[in-house]
C-alpha cells in the first residue's frame, strides 16, 4: 500500500513520504475491585507528507480504499503549506533493539483478567478497606516509512503495561498508585505489588504535620517525572527554533548538578516508545541530553533540524494522523550511589513524595512548577511519621536540579521514564491547615 500511495504521488510530480501504522489494543480493567471490562480495538492509517513546488504538504486516511482522494489533499495543502527545507532521508544501517515478544502477543485476555484477580485479590487480603482499580494494556502492530528517497522501513512492537491505583478514606481520601512495564514478557510481580501497596496503605493511616517551610524533600521514582517533565519540554528542538526554551544558547554549559546525566533513549530494550528508527525513517539512537549536568543538545526531527541548521536526532515522534514534530522517547536518569536507608536517616525533618498531581505544573517551559503532593509522607527523625495532607511543592526546576544532594542507586521502569529516586537539600513546602 505504501509503496502504491508514492508512486501515485510521484506521478503528480512530488516527492512524497508515506507513514502507515496498524496497531491492535486489548485493555482489561477492573473498578473498585471488581472486574469492569475486556475491549480490543484495531486501528490502522496513512499519513501522506509531500513536497511539491518548495512546499509541504499532508493528509492522512484510515481508509485504503481513497488512495486518490489522500494524494489529491496532500497536494492540495501543499499550496498553502511551509516551505520545505529538508530531504528525505534515504535508506542507512538500522541499530538493533527488542521491541517484540511472541509470547505478549500470544498472552489470552483471560490471563490478563486473571492477573488483575490476583491482583485485586492479594492487595484486599493486606487491605481489605481499599478499592482498586487495575488496567492492563497491551498493544501490538507495526509501523511502517517509505519515501521517494529510495527508503523503505517497517517494524513490529508489542507492549504490555499494568497500572493500579487504590482508594482508601483514611482522614480524608487516600490515592496510592503502582505500575509494571511487562513488555518482556515478564508476569506481573503479584506479591511486591502488593507489599508496596500495603506499605502506602499502613503508613497512611497516621496522620502527621508538616508546617510550611524550607525541608529536604526526596522524590521517590513515581513522582519524579513531573520534575523532569519541564526539562523534556526545554530540549525541545522547537522550542529552539522559536527561540522560548531557557536553554537557548546554553549548549556545552552546565545549568544542573553533576549528578545529572539525562538521555532520551529510542533504544531501550522492551521500552514503550523504542524503535530501530523513527517517525521519519531515520535511525533512532540514545541521545544525551545532560552529561553529568552540562546541556549537550536539543531533539529534532527532520524539519526543525533543518530551521535550525542542526540535524535530525532521530527523534520525529508521530500518529498516522500527524505530521512529525520533535518528541520524546524513553527518558532515562542515570543512577547514583544513593541508598534510600542512608539518605532517610540523614534526615532530622523533611517530606518523601510518592506521587504529584500533575496539574499543578506552573510556567512549564521557564521550568517553574507548584505540583500538589497527593501521595507524600512526613520524615521524622530518619523515620516515616505518617501522611501528609494539603502539601504544596514550589520551585523551578533548573534551580531545583542544579544542586541535587543524592541520586538513588536503583532505577525504576515507569513505561517512559526510568529513573531513581532524588533527594534535595531544601525545597519550599506549603501547606495547609
Amino acid at each position: 500500500m505504501e509503496d502504491e500511495i508514492l508512486s501515485l504521488a510521484e506521478a503528480r510530480g512530488a516527492k512524497a513520504e508515506v507513514f502507515s501504522s496498524d496497531e491492535n489494543r486489548t485493555t482489561v480493567e477492573f473498578h473498585a475491585n471488581e472486574f469492569h471490562s475486556q475491549e480490543s480495538r484495531l486501528t490502522r492509517g496513512y499519513g501522506l507528507r509531500v513536497v511539491k513546488d518548495g512546499r509541504v504538504g499532508f493528509s492522512s486516511s484510515s481508509d485504503p480504499r481513497k488512495v486518490p482522494e489522500l494524494v489529491q489533499a496532500a497536494l492540495d495543502t501543499a499550496a498553502f503549506g511551509r516551505q520545505c527545507g529538508f530531504e528525505f532521508p534515504g535508506p542507512e544501517p538500522l541499530p538493533t533493539v527488542k521491541t517484540f515478544e511472541n509470547r505478549v502477543i500470544a498472552l489470552p485476555a483471560s490471563r490478563m483478567i486473571e492477573w488483575g484477580r490476583e491482583l485485586v485479590d492479594a492487595v484486599r487480603a493486606r487491605v481489605p478497606a481499599i478499592k482498586l482499580d487495575v488496567n492492563l494494556t497491551r498493544a501490538y502492530g507495526e509501523r511502517a516509512v517509505a519515501n521517494s528517497a529510495g527508503l523503505r522501513r517497517r517494524f513490529s512492537r508489542a507492549t504490555l503495561e499494568l497500572s493500579a491505583t487504590g482508594l482508601l478514606v483514611s482522614d480524608g481520601l487516600v490515592w496510592i498508585s503502582e505500575y509494571e512495564n511487562l513488555s518482556s514478557s515478564v508476569a506481573p510481580s503479584i506479591g511486591l505489588l502488593a507489599d508496596r501497596i500495603e506499605e502506602k496503605a499502613v503508613l497512611s493511616r497516621t496522620r502527621a504535620q508538616l508546617t510550611t517551610g524550607t525541608y529536604p524533600v526526596i522524590f521517590m521514582p513515581t513522582s519524579v517525572p513531573d520534575i523532569l517533565y519541564p526539562l523534556v519540554i526545554g530540549v525541545d528542538g522547537k522550542q529552539l527554533e522559536k527561540g522560548s526554551s531557557p536553554l537557548v544558547g546554553k549548549v556545552g554549559q552546565k545549568p544542573l548538578d553533576e549528578k545529572i546525566v539525562l538521555a532520551d533513549n529510542g533504544l531501550c530494550d522492551f521500552g514503550i516508545a523504542s524503535g530501530p528508527f523513527d517517525g521519519e525513517g531515520v535511525p533512532r539512537r540514545r541521545n544525551v541530553l545532560f552529561d553529568r549536568g552540562a546541556f549537550t543538545g536539543f531533539l529534532f526531527d527532520l524539519a526543525t533540524a533543518a530551521a535550525c541548521s542542526a540535524k535530525s536526532t532521530g527523534s520525529a515522534a508521530r500518529g498516522y494522523s500527524s505530521q512529525p514534530q520533535p518528541g520524546m522517547s524513553n527518558i532515562e536518569l542515570a543512577p547514583g550511589d544513593a541508598r534510600l536507608e542512608d539518605v532517610l536517616a540523614d534526615i532530622k525533618e523533611g517530606l518523601l513524595v510518592h506521587d504529584c498531581i500533575g496539574g499543578g505544573q506552573s510556567n512549564v517551559l521557564a521550568g517553574d512548577v507548584a505540583v500538589n503532593v497527593s501521595s507524600g509522607f512526613h520524615i521524622e527523625n530518619g523515620k516515616l511519621a505518617g501522611r501528609v495532607k494539603d502539601t504544596m511543592i514550589a520551585g523551578n526546576v533548573y534551580q531545583m536540579l542544579a544542586s541535587v544532594a543524592a541520586v538513588g542507586d536503583t532505577v525504576r521502569d515507569l513505561g517512559r521514564f526510568h529513573v531513581p529516586f532524588l533527594m534535595f537539600e531544601g525545597l519550599k513546602v506549603a501547606t495547609r491547615g
